[in-house]
Formats: C-alpha cells, structure tokens, sequence
C-alpha cells in the first residue's frame, strides 16, 4: 500500500526535471497526487472525486520550489481524509480562505465601503468629508477587526465627542450604520452600535433641537453687512437668505439649473432634500447676484484664456473660480454671527411670512421647499405655484432692502386673490 501510494521520490523528480522538455507530463505518486512538469514550471495537484457533487476536481498544492514532496503527500492525506468524511477539498479551502479574509476587515475599511454604499443618496457633497473626518477621530476603533467590536470599544471610541454633543451623535450613526453594513456582509452576527445598548455605557443627551435663527427683524442688518463684503461666499450666502434654499443647494448650484429669462432656478430631484424637483422664483436682487458672479468668472476665464496656450472651459458651477471647481460646504461658517445657524434663515424667512404678511400657510411651505399635504392633496395640487411664491419671496425682498412699506398695498391685495384661488383649487 505505501508503494502504491509513495511512487515518487526526490531524486527521481530531480532526474525527470533534468531531462528537460522529455520529463513533460503528469506524474502519478498515488492517492490523486500528481506532480505535473510543463513549461509552465513543476507543479502539485491533488485529484478526486468530490463526495458533494460527484464530479472530478483537481485542487492545485503549490509549486515544487514552495512545497516538498513530503508536504505535498501530507495535504494530499488532509484532501483524502476530508472525502472520507464527505467533505469536498475544494469547497472546505474556499470557505477558510474566505473566513481568513472575513476576519482581517478593519472596522475603518468597512466604514469605507458603507460610505461608498450611502454616498449615492446623500444631496450634498460635504457629507462625504463629514463621515471621513468623524472616522479620523474614532481612534482606535479605527484599526480594530470589525468583528471583534464590542459595546465598550465604541463608548470608548465616542468619548473624544463628549465636548460636542451633536457630532457625538452623528459619529454613533456612523458607527450604527457601518456595523449594519458588518451584518449584512456577514462578518459579524449582531450590531453592538444601537442607541440602547451604547446608552448604557456612555451619556448620549442630545441637547439639540431646532437649528437656531436670528430674528427676521435683524436680517436686514445682517445682510447690509454681506453687501459690505466683496466675497462669492457673502453674496452666495445673501442669495441663500433671499431664496429660502439650503447650503448644499446653494453651493452645488449649476449654470444649467439657472433661467434669467424666466427668472427661475430649477434644483433637481437628485440635490434636494424631498428627493423631488424644486423650482425656486428668482427676485430683482437675486438676478443681479448671479449676473455679477456668472460675469465675474466670465471674465476670468476670457482673461486667462487671452493669454494662455491651455484654455479653461468655463465651470459647470456658478459658485467657481479658477482656484476652487465650487463654493465649499462650510464657506458661509466665517460669516455667521455667534448663536446662529445657515440653516435657520429659513426659519426667519417662514416666520417673517407668518406674522407680517397674508400668505398662505401652503405658498409659506411651498416656498421652503416642504411637502404640502397628504397623497390626494398632492395628486391634485401639480402646479408649481411659482406667482404666489415669487410673490411671496418678493416681499421678503423689499423687507430686507427696507422697501417693505411700499408694497404693504400689494400683500393686503394678493392676500384677498389668494384666497379666491386657493378656495376654488
């Protein structure tokens, strides 16, 4: 029997690699293993019958230069003995091979591939930077096998947050989020990263609530201060103000949403937070915004390409110059005053139209962008009702500009048709 299954040796292989192209082919040691010489190199297989399907394998064992033959006879009596147990050599190798891999993914790569997973249903491009700089900050979780995360490890890793409770926050969600992705790939069974486990290990108070605003009475101050600025931030940020629309929207602005002749902007679908179309009325002041940027990087680019032998196209966004392709996410930080959030002008902008003007609780919401109405209401309310909101934003101008007592008449006049047309819609 150890003649029928040892019929190799090493100085019969040592012979038959010498004789050069005349030692080709396969050579038989017994038991299914097989040193095979080609000009491709000396090579182990290992040959059988899987007991799973029934069909002939050859499972390769490494090269003669890696594996002896006294190895190779050892993993050929592993592949034999696996068959004896109904097990396929092959598959067996394959599944640890890919529990090897399962098991060496670091927490940082796997938040890696989550964030590549979620990216493409985020409506702005400073989230991107946001998870990748919550990450930086997790320590060393970052570095930790995903599988071996526990509850305590991520009350650890959260503490650098404590000082900062709304990050705090979100790095949980970051975390919550990549240990789904962990779960679903199946390198780990459970999610130690749910608010009610992590909540018994560290202090998850969110003192948070809505984004703090300035009063509408002190925006028209506020915005002499930007006309004061000769920056695209200051007049990117007072069109914000006048439109009613988000940073992200502002800042990721195209020149082919832009329609001076119509005077609209059309957002789509894909950059607004409602996942929806949303076409912003454009005022008098917010007109000449845009025609004194678009013209400002116009300019620029004529200017460079007059003198230069590699001409630049011209940006795709309206908030580019040459030195940066669009505004950055957090370029209106430095022009906020202590206590105030870019997002809450919108709060001064619907609370302004509440309390000092007739328009309508619908036009109000429209005009931010929001969802008005259930599924039937939305089923027969499909016009746009731009003239009510440009109205609306109209208004709001000339408050700002401190004209509002002129057009006192027209809200009280609009306010009656509004309400004949809203009654009959």
């Amino acid at each position: 029997m150890a003649r029928e299954l040892h019929r190799l040796s090493t100085r019969g292989i040592e012979s038959t690699i010498k004789k050069g192209t005349e030692g080709y082919g396969a050579h038989n040691d017994g038991g299914g293993l097989t040193l095979v010489i080609d000009k491709f190199g000396v090579r182990w297989l290992f040959k059988f019958t899987s007991p799973v399907t029934g069909k002939r394998r050859e499972m390769g064992l490494g090269t003669l230069a890696t594996v002896s033959l006294a190895d190779a006879r050892e993993k050929a009596s592993e592949g034999r003995g696996m068959i004896a147990k109904g097990l396929d050599p092959l598959l067996e190798r394959a599944t640890a091979e890919a529990e090897a891999v399962r098991g060496a993914v670091t927490f940082e790569q796997c938040a890696n591939d989550t964030r590549e997973i979620l990216r493409k249903k985020w409506t702005f491009d400073g989230a991107v930077e946001q998870w990748d700089r919550v990450v930086k900050e997790l320590g060393d979780l970052r570095s930790m096998i995903v599988k071996h995360v526990k509850g305590i490890d991520i009350a650890k890793a959260l503490a650098v947050f404590d000082d900062r409770p709304t990050t705090k926050k979100f790095a949980l969600s970051v975390i919550r989020r990549t240990m789904e992705t962990a779960v679903a790939s199946e390198l780990r069974e459970d999610n130690p990263a749910m608010t009610s486990r992590v909540g018994r290990l560290t202090s998850l108070e969110y003192k948070g609530g809505n984004n703090p605003s300035m009063p509408y009475s002190d925006v028209p101050a506020f915005v002499a201060t930007l006309r004061a600025r000769d920056s695209r931030a200051a007049r990117a940020f007072e069109l914000l103000i006048l439109t009613g629309t988000r940073k992200e929207e502002v800042a990721g602005m195209l020149r082919e949403e832009l329609d001076l002749g119509k005077l609209t902007w059309t957002i789509p679908a894909e950059r607004t937070k409602q996942r929806r179309e949303h076409v912003v009325p454009l005022t008098h002041r917010v007109v000449e915004i845009l025609r004194q940027q678009l013209d400002m990087v116009d300019c620029m680019v004529s200017g460079v390409n007059a003198h230069s032998r590699n001409p630049v196209a011209t940006p795709a966004h309206v908030w580019a110059d040459l030195r940066s392709p669009r505004l950055s996410h957090n370029a209106f930080q430095h022009l906020l005053p202590a206590g105030v959030s870019v997002h809450g002008f919108r709060s001064s902008l619907r609370e302004y139209l509440g309390d000092e003007t007739s328009v309508s609780w619908n036009t109000a919401e429209e005009t931010l962008g929001h969802k008005v109405g259930d599924a039937t209401a939305k089923a027969y309310r499909r016009a746009p009702g731009l003239a009510k909101r440009r109205a609306a934003l109209q208004y709001w101008a000339d408050f700002i500009d401190g004209s509002s007592n002129e057009t006192a008449n027209k809200i009280d006049k609009t306010s009656a048709a509004q309400g004949i047309e809203e009654q009959a819609a």
